[in-house]
């Protein structure tokens, strides 16, 4: 256990967790149904228990947070560009405390714009990232299905595409909100043939070395 970051572990789990004190404060005012998921047209279409809204939702952000860094920290991404390290550690609060906050503001009776602070949220997390991904190396888990060559191949593409989304992100805000539910299509389809892109190259490098050696 003498890999793990303990201190950005416990800082970023603090993160996740304290906004549990909004929940407890605010209690009373907030309706026993809370809404926790929101349509293209910025109404709820998801509901849940009071309790588990302000409590189970940031202890579950709080549990994930935890196995991501560990695992993490196992897989020895310390060895990549620290900065890169550090804002992928942050992901997860974030994302859970601008959630949280604009959940309960939205039960207090605060109309908000839940698609404008999801996409700028996302945008500015996709355009930090892509920016800091060139200068990674991949991790053991990376390894099993892609080469280090590989990734030095279609990282700095990979990058290009995350700064690109992140600002379509922010300027899908002023457009048809279907503008915005098809980038997060775009952003699926791509993870999906980017990693079997990457398994075709693998087993495609296996199969020549096999080869060489025979």
């Amino acid at each position: 256990m003498k890999k793990i970051d303990w201190k950005i572990l416990i800082i970023t789990s603090l993160i996740c967790i304290i906004p549990i004190i909004f929940g407890i404060v605010l209690y009373e005012k907030l309706p026993d149904q809370m809404a926790v998921h929101f349509g293209i047209n910025n109404e709820p279409n998801e509901y849940a228990p009071k309790e588990f809204a302000l409590f189970g939702i940031p202890i579950f952000m709080t549990l994930l947070q935890i196995v991501c860094c560990i695992f993490s920290d196992l897989l020895e991404q310390k060895r990549q560009n620290k900065k890169y390290i550090s804002i992928y550690k942050w992901i997860i609060p974030i994302i859970g405390i601008v959630c949280y906050l604009t959940m309960i503001a939205y039960g207090t009776g605060i109309n908000l714009d839940m698609r404008m602070i999801v996409c700028i949220t996302l945008g500015i997390l996709f355009t930090i990232l892509g920016n800091y991904l060139p200068k990674t190396i991949p991790n053991k888990f990376q390894l099993t299905y892609m080469r280090k060559e590989h990734w030095e191949k279609i990282k700095r593409p990979v990058a290009y595409f995350f700064v690109v989304m992140g600002l379509l992100f922010v300027i899908s805000t002023f457009l048809n909100p279907l503008v915005s539910f098809a980038l997060v299509g775009v952003i699926i389809i791509f993870a999906v043939v980017l990693v079997m892109y990457s398994i075709y190259l693998f087993h495609k490098d296996r199969k020549v070395r096999g080869r060489s050696n025979d």
